[in-house]
């Protein structure tokens, strides 16, 4: 996680402040090897209240960097407006589920299948029922 004084130390030894345009604070970090997402990251880190710093640093990760779904609190001060959130979506099942008729389906069409595949091996090498004495 980043923290605010790693990023003004950085900005002190390159020789800029913290109150120095994006711009010139983007080209300093991307010379100190930061991609350039960690960079957008750090200057929120920098322009933002020490209050919500930690809560809005952890909100981006859990969305750039996860599948976890986000909290209304964590998308309002992402957003810097209030979400109020009444209902909850129930997410749909990641398993597939097979009911009765497609597995006798699946298994009729599976053994025909095995047998048409069989009976054709024996009729192009004459074997078996198709043996020509």
């Amino acid at each position: 996680m980043m923290n605010k004084n790693q990023i003004e130390t950085i900005l002190k030894i390159n020789g800029a402040s913290v109150s120095s345009p994006d711009e010139v604070i983007r080209s300093v970090l991307l010379s100190a090897r930061y991609k350039k997402d960690e960079v957008d990251t750090a200057i929120m880190v920098l322009r933002e209240n020490t209050k919500t710093n930690k809560t809005r640093v952890e909100g981006l990760h859990k969305i750039f960097r996860t599948d976890e779904t986000l909290k209304p609190n964590e998308i309002s001060q992402l957003l810097g407006i209030d979400v109020s959130i009444n209902e909850k979506v129930e997410p749909k099942s990641k398993a597939r589920e097979i009911n009765g008729f497609q597995f006798v389906l699946i298994w009729v069409l599976s053994v025909v299948c095995a047998v048409v595949g069989v009976l054709i091996y024996m009729y192009l090498h004459k074997v078996g029922l198709f043996f020509q004495a």
